[in-house]
């Protein structure tokens, strides 16, 4: 049976793929993990936490996993006007915005990804906080198609393990959308959001509801729509083989 490794920041990100699939939680050197057999593939979930802040300590986990792939997915900011809600993108490049360099998706595994519908975004910018408004999306279109917290530094971890990985992310902000609430205020040490203190945000700032209520709405549809394309592209990798 195929070994598959899948990390997400964030549980909400997780949830809806998680409510379809019987996901049993399991642990590998002392970090959760949750284990699904998807057809001939056993596909095991962490969650990293957003930015990956504890990324150097699943060296060890990843060691003793040894998968035969590695997909980071989760949502991502638009930086280009092509890109919508919703999209699906695959990164041929995964770099910061000092690194011209960085590292490229496995060619196999991105050829999958396109053939399950999947759109081509040539440089995915990793960056070390949350771009919130639309004047820094614009600034960074130049460097790159879309952006997230934790591709490249996940990437550069099982390239060293020889793993071939994959960066495949669902845009949930275009770039003409600012992101009202402060989300990084609201994290934990971990990288997960607290609910508790992005209401405590909404009571001090009350303008700042309509936005949120468009941002979780917009969050729901398009984790939904790559909890869909998940299933797709691991049924076309069952049948790949």
């Amino acid at each position: 049976m195929t070994k598959a490794l899948v990390t997400f920041a964030l549980k909400e990100e997780f949830d809806p793929w998680r409510r379809r699939h019987h996901f049993r939680p399991t642990s590998l050197a002392q970090h959760p993990f949750f284990v699904a057999s998807l057809g001939n593939t056993e596909v095991y979930v962490t969650l990293v936490g957003a930015g990956a802040p504890a990324a150097e300590r699943f060296q060890d986990a990843w060691a003793k996993l040894n998968p035969s792939l590695a997909i980071v997915t989760g949502v991502a900011a638009g930086l280009k006007p092509e890109w919508h809600t919703g999209d699906i993108l695959v990164a041929q490049t995964v770099s910061s915005p000092g690194d011209a360099g960085g590292m490229a998706s496995d060619p196999r595994l991105l050829d999958l990804a396109v053939q399950c519908g999947a759109k081509v975004a040539p440089r995915l910018l990793t960056l070390p906080r949350i771009a919130r408004t639309v004047s820094e999306k614009t600034r960074l279109a130049s460097l790159g198609d879309a952006a997230d917290m934790e591709s490249l530094l996940l990437m550069k971890q099982w390239s060293a393990h020889g793993i071939p990985s994959l960066a495949l992310r669902v845009i949930l902000d275009p770039v003409d959308m600012p992101m009202t609430c402060d989300f990084e205020a609201a994290m934990d040490a971990d990288g997960q959001v607290q609910i508790s203190r992005v209401l405590a945000q909404l009571a001090h700032g009350p303008h700042l509801l309509p936005g949120f209520l468009r941002l979780w709405w917009m969050s729901h549809r398009c984790l939904g729509t790559l909890a869909r394309y998940l299933d797709k592209l691991f049924g076309f990798l069952d049948q790949t083989g």
